[in-house]
């Protein structure tokens, strides 16, 4: 039995040594503990004097006129129809953007038949302008994205007096990231198929309109928070084409705070629209931004089986 009670007083002497080492290792430990929060402390209080800054959002723009799609022509075959259609959805797995405004579409079945090859793409909003003098059929301007849109509508121009212009803008507003809204606008405005005096005179009411509803806009989306802006599509005009020197369409966007995306940039890296037997290659298809800073530009070549113009493509910083 002795030996029991030796072993006893032995486990009594043994838990009481480890109790001992137990209660200094949690003392240094409780120390360890208080040292790392008063360090996570400090840290968190320097991150709260000097926060973090987001990164600016990014986002891909692009405009095309489809040429009457799907067809090419007012009055176009089922042929037609079908061999425009699959030539424009392989041109558009090239656009690789956010925002696509469109110009020349017939409606919003086609409008959709016309980015169906680009997932996650859905219309917002296309426009049901009345067709021309001696057409059946109108030219419609469409947007399409990947962004839910806060809202989304169009608006044909107004007559003042004797000029009447056609068509109108599709406008749509979306918050592309916490309290920064972006406005988009896709406009087509007047050819130059007639007295050119009387085209350009048409073409500047238009954008007197569209100044007015954009300074209503930045009014009304001002109060969400930062408001960008972005005008793309068919201008039938150019900042720097001799045949428009004194036309002030794209200068009144200027003047407005707006940016051209071409500027810079050698007339023969942007010619959005190829010469044919009637016309000499032009520049007519343009974006201006305001209040974002233009990353890069360029024009998408696209098949001549698609549409007589190529689509042009930004992106652009806000």
């Amino acid at each position: 039995m002795p030996p029991l009670k030796s072993m006893g007083r032995k486990s009594k002497f043994a838990r009481h040594h480890q109790s001992a080492l137990l209660s200094g290792l949690m003392a240094k430990l409780r120390w360890i503990v208080l040292v790392v929060l008063l360090a996570i402390s400090g840290n968190s209080g320097a991150q709260t004097t000097r926060p973090s800054v987001a990164p600016p959002q990014t986002v891909r723009v692009a405009f095309w006129n489809i040429q009457w799609f799907p067809g090419r022509h007012p009055n176009a075959s089922v042929a037609s129809e079908r061999s425009q259609i699959a030539s424009v959805h392989r041109d558009m797995r090239w656009i690789n953007a956010d925002v696509i405004g469109m110009e020349e579409v017939r409606d919003f079945d086609n409008a959709t038949i016309a980015i169906s090859s680009l997932a996650g793409f859905k219309v917002d909003v296309v426009s049901d302008f009345p067709p021309r003098e001696g057409q059946d059929v109108g030219q419609q301007v469409a947007i399409a994205s990947r962004f839910p849109p806060l809202s989304a509508w169009v608006e044909m121009w107004k007559p003042n007096g004797a000029l009447v212009p056609p068509r109108g803008f599709a406008f749509a507003a979306y918050e592309v990231a916490p309290r920064h809204v972006l406005l988009v606008y896709a406009v087509h405005l007047k050819s130059n198929r007639g007295e050119i005096s009387e085209d350009i005179a048409i073409r500047e009411e238009s954008m007197q309109q569209l100044i007015g509803h954009i300074h209503e806009m930045n009014e009304a989306y001002g109060k969400l928070g930062s408001v960008s802006y972005i005008v793309g599509g068919d201008f039938n005009t150019a900042p720097d084409d001799s045949r428009f020197a004194g036309e002030t369409t794209t200068r009144l966007l200027r003047d407005n705070g707006f940016s051209w995306c071409w500027e810079n940039i050698p007339f023969a890296q942007r010619i959005s629209l190829p010469a044919d037997k009637l016309f000499p290659a032009a520049c007519f298809d343009h974006i201006f931004l305001r209040n974002a800073k233009l990353n890069s530009a360029r024009v998408i070549e696209t098949s001549r089986r698609s549409s007589d113009h190529n689509a042009i493509f930004a992106e652009v910083r806000l």
